[in-house]
Formats: structure tokens, C-alpha cells, sequence
């Protein structure tokens, strides 16, 4: 351990009762991704970590860096204003640094450290960008409490299909690429590895996740849904400003409830997106924090 000031520097190995107490706490004052205080999620971030601790021995920062290189940090609601948010960072962009180049970055040399926050303030984004660190990514955490919705409403003719089987996944994938290839920054998942991720969730609702059929038209838009969440929605472009993504989203919600899966809801929605924002808020779901990616090179 090594002192600085009244704090101290301390090693964090594995996913320690104290990280999980902080990341709890960082949660309930900034809101963001629920996942952030679930040991698994965490723990697949916060293998090797370092903390900064009061004389009291109470963990008041930490961070985490892993292979990439990712950084991500912590620091605690009643800590904050006396610099340990920039010490913890400082000292994460520095490990980032000297770690070994991994992937394709490597053999290019335009290595960069991906900075992660489930849990985004306006004073983190502050600190990064002093830092030289720019925003890659962003998205407003959203739930709705009350599921119990008004009847979706379907254009005259429109088919829906739950998700069942090889052959509808692919109608799916196909609607989810045509839905979003127009997007900025759209991956283009291959059909095997998207259909895989959504199946391979444990808490996947395939009776939730739907497709709708226009008569003429085809497959026009989609839904994908777990338990409590919904994934992915989307339109494509041909048949979007008919209702389709409200009436997706209150369905899937509908059966959600029905089925006795969840009494609420999660979603995120990029920040480039405020239609899709607005469309949320009128179905019923509210903001509830940020969050974000920003790099840099190192």
C-alpha cells in the first residue's frame, strides 16, 4: 500500500464486499445502468483493481484496468470535490498506457483506452475531457413503472410473430439490419453471432420478442425483449411513421406483464437518437441517468 495525503493506495483482487458496497452507492446518487451493481457484470470488469482508502480503512475510489485497454472508475457520493476522481484516473490512464498493445491496434500502433461509465455525471465528463479523453458513445438509461398499457395499435392488416425457431431468427436479423444500417456507427452483426447473443441471455423472452408483417410491404419492424428489459427496437425505414415502434414496444410490454415476467421495465437509447427518445416518454418511461464512453490514444 502506498499513501497519498489522507487516502491510501490498495490493491483490489476479485469483486471484494467494499467495491460492490461503492459501486452501490455511486449508483443510488447517479443513477444509469442497473447493471452496474451486479456482481457478475462487475466482476467481469473488476478482476485486478486498485482503491484509494480512508485512514478509517473505507474504500473511497477505485479503478480497473483489463485488456483493450478498458479503464473504469468509482468514487464515492460523500468523496467527491477533493480530487480523487482525477488521481484514480490519472493512475488507470497510466496503467492503460504501459499494458501490452492487444488486437488489431497492436500491429497498427493506433492503440487507444476506452474509458467506461455506467453511471455518467457532468463532472466525470468534465474530468475526461480535461484529460484529453472525447465522447465515443452515450446513451440515457430509461424505465417505465407501470406496464399496465393501453391496447397496442396495429395498422390495418399488420401480422405479428413471436420469435420461434431458425427461420423467423433470420427475419428478425434481417429486420434489425434494414432497420439500422442507415445509423452512424452501426455494427452490422453477422446473423449467427446476433441471433446467438439474444438467444444465449438467460433472461431472453423469446413470446415477448416480435416481428410485425405489413400486407405488401414484408417484415417492417421488431422488437426484442428479456426479462425486464427491452433490447432492441427498431422500424424500417419504409414503414416507419405508422405506429409501428410504439405499438412494438407496448405489445412486448404487454405480454412481459401478462406472463408475470417483470412489473417494470428497462430500455437505453442512444443519445443521437431523441425521436426514438420522445417515443419512450410518451409509452411512459423516464430518464434515469447516463452512460458513456471516451477515448483517447495512449
Amino acid at each position: 500500500m502506498t499513501a497519498t495525503g489522507d487516502t491510501t493506495w490498495i490493491e483490489l483482487t476479485g469483486l471484494p464486499a467494499e467495491l460492490l458496497a461503492l459501486a452501490e452507492r455511486c449508483y443510488a446518487a447517479d443513477g444509469g445502468m442497473p447493471l452496474a451493481t451486479d456482481p457478475a457484470f462487475l466482476g467481469r470488469r473488476w478482476a485486478q483493481g486498485f482503491g484509494l482508502a480512508a485512514e478509517d480503512g473505507s474504500l473511497l475510489a477505485a479503478g480497473a484496468v483489463r485488456s483493450g485497454p478498458f479503464f473504469t472508475g468509482l468514487v464515492d457520493p460523500d468523496a467527491r470535490g477533493r480530487g480523487l476522481g482525477a488521481e484514480v484516473l490519472d493512475r488507470g490512464l497510466a496503467l492503460a498506457a504501459s499494458a501490452g498493445s492487444v488486437g488489431p491496434a497492436a500491429s497498427t500502433g493506433d492503440r487507444v483506452v476506452t474509458v467506461e461509465s455506467e453511471t455518467m455525471t457532468d463532472d466525470a465528463a468534465e474530468l475526461f475531457e480535461s484529460r484529453g479523453l472525447r465522447q465515443t458513445f452515450a446513451e440515457d438509461v430509461m424505465r417505465i413503472d407501470d406496464l399496465d398499457l393501453p391496447p397496442a395499435e396495429w395498422p390495418s392488416g399488420a401480422t405479428v410473430t413471436a420469435w420461434d425457431g431458425p427461420a423467423i431468427a433470420r427475419r428478425f436479423h434481417t429486420t434489425y439490419d434494414a432497420s439500422f444500417r442507415d445509423r452512424p456507427g452501426f455494427p452490422g452483426d453477422p446473423a449467427e453471432e446476433w441471433i446467438a447473443e439474444n438467444e444465449e441471455d438467460e433472461d431472453f423472452l423469446p413470446g415477448c420478442s416480435l416481428l410485425v408483417t405489413l400486407p405488401g410491404l414484408g417484415d417492417a419492424g421488431f422488437v426484442v425483449a428479456a426479462r425486464g428489459w427491452i433490447v432492441q427496437a427498431g422500424v424500417v425505414p419504409f414503414a416507419r411513421r405508422r405506429g409501428l415502434g410504439a405499438a412494438l414496444i407496448t405489445e412486448a410490454l404487454t405480454r412481459m406483464r401478462s406472463a408475470g415476467e417483470a412489473d417494470h421495465a428497462w430500455l437505453t437509447v442512444n443519445i443521437n437518437n431523441p425521436g426514438a427518445a420522445a417515443l419512450y416518454r410518451r409509452l411512459g418511461f423516464v430518464e434515469r441517468g447516463l452512460r458513456a464512453r471516451y477515448q483517447r490514444p495512449v
